[in-house]
């Protein structure tokens, strides 16, 4: 199918062609992008563009990342463990050590002064018959302008969290103010609290090659994403889609690196005059924000805690079991909404070639109904697999 460019396309991919840094080509061909017609004529041309166009901002990013000045230990290392890995964000005082305290094994440091807590700590809080790894993060500074990397190794902590816990201190009186500043520090750190209908999350590892893991509809196919990452020198890595994800918007994960993170945020101290009013307020400044009222003084809130991080999460727990056996002790942790075959592909991609059908107890309309890949499981569903 012809293309049919008008002239100022073939003027722009003259100026990409004879621009001789990365930058000029960088812009040269989102200005030609943004000039050709979209229409099933283009749609080749425009894809091998986009990829163009991620591979060079991809390649401008590392070099950016070598000029920097590097800093010993410029980030944190810390394997999750449990269902889920939940980091506490929070300016000093908020409350976060006596919160990981409370909720969790962890024996943090509390003392009287400010920025106790140098190292992330963590802590496994049970939930039912689950455990969630809780890390307390480093208090942020307030004002982090000096160029330090304090602020960006405890953001790239909650970047590689499975969810955000963010404290905020009612004693202060301006609470509104912390959190608004705390979620412009996420934004600086590409991390977004608004979900998306689609989301792509791309963890580079160091061995493994390119595992795609799907939850929903996605729109392209899975060779054309390993194709993707091959051309970014991306050899290993475990991509997430969800919702109606396509090559676009792994093209926009790979340059611009926005993640989501689901967020709880606990206003701490509702124990002190005028926490009441000064709580009202945060509500109201941020309606669309989850906000629990606690104190770790009073332990107010403190046992609603573990049931509203794990509806955070967005997952659900499913109990596998084979053939006149009894379910498995452990559940298996999968992503809320996700359908039998979803399931099937996780337990082993085998399971959901040759699947045949499947059981179900728990939500079905009765026990042992037997159901096909595209059955929704719910939280505490016992599953077997026939193949």
């Amino acid at each position: 199918m012809p293309t049919n460019l008008p002239p100022e396309c073939t003027e722009l991919e003259r100026q990409y062609l004879a621009a001789t840094t990365r930058p000029a080509k960088i812009l040269a061909l989102e200005k030609y992008l943004a000039a050709i017609p979209k229409h099933k004529g283009t749609e080749r041309l425009c894809a091998r563009i986009k990829t163009k166009l991620a591979k060079l901002r991809l390649e401008e990013e590392r070099r950016k990342s070598r000029t920097k000045p590097s800093h010993a230990g410029s980030k944190y290392a810390l394997k999750k463990e449990g269902a889920a890995q939940v980091v506490l964000i929070s300016y000093t005082g908020a409350g976060k050590s006596t919160l990981l305290q409370l909720l969790t094994n962890a024996k943090p440091a509390i003392y009287g002064y400010p920025f106790t807590t140098t190292e992330p700590i963590p802590g496994m809080m049970c939930y039912e018959d689950i455990q969630i790894q809780l890390v307390e993060a480093p208090a942020l500074f307030a004002q982090d302008g000096s160029g330090t990397s304090w602020n960006s190794k405890v953001l790239g902590l909650a970047r590689n969290a499975d969810a955000l816990i963010i404290i905020v201190d009612l004693a202060s009186k301006a609470s509104h103010l912390q959190l608004a500043t705390i979620f412009e520090e996420l934004a600086k750190a590409h991390i977004t609290l608004k979900q998306t209908k689609a989301r792509v999350e791309i963890e580079r590892k160091e061995a493994g090659g390119i595992q795609i893991v799907t939850y929903g509809n996605i729109q392209c196919k899975p060779h054309e994403i390993k194709n993707t990452l091959l051309q970014m020198r991306i050899h290993h890595a475990i991509v997430k889609l969800w919702g109606n994800a396509d090559i676009d918007d792994v093209l926009q994960a790979l340059t611009h690196g926005m993640v989501y993170k689901s967020t709880l945020v606990l206003a701490n101290k509702i124990d002190v005059p005028g926490a009441q009013q000064e709580c009202a307020t945060l509500k109201s400044t941020f309606p669309d924000i989850d906000i629990l009222a606690t104190s770790t003084n009073t332990g107010q809130g403190i046992l609603d805690i573990p049931a509203s991080i794990y509806n955070s999460l967005h997952i659900m727990r499913i109990y596998t079991k084979k053939p006149r056996q009894p379910p498995s002790i452990e559940p298996m942790i999968i992503t809320a909404g996700s359908t039998v075959g979803d399931a099937a592909k996780i337990i082993h991609k085998d399971f959901y070639k040759t699947f045949k059908y499947a059981k179900i107890w728990g939500s079905s309309n009765f026990p042992g109904e037997r159901v096909g890949l595209t059955y929704q499981l719910h939280d505490k569903d016992v599953l077997e697999i026939r193949i």
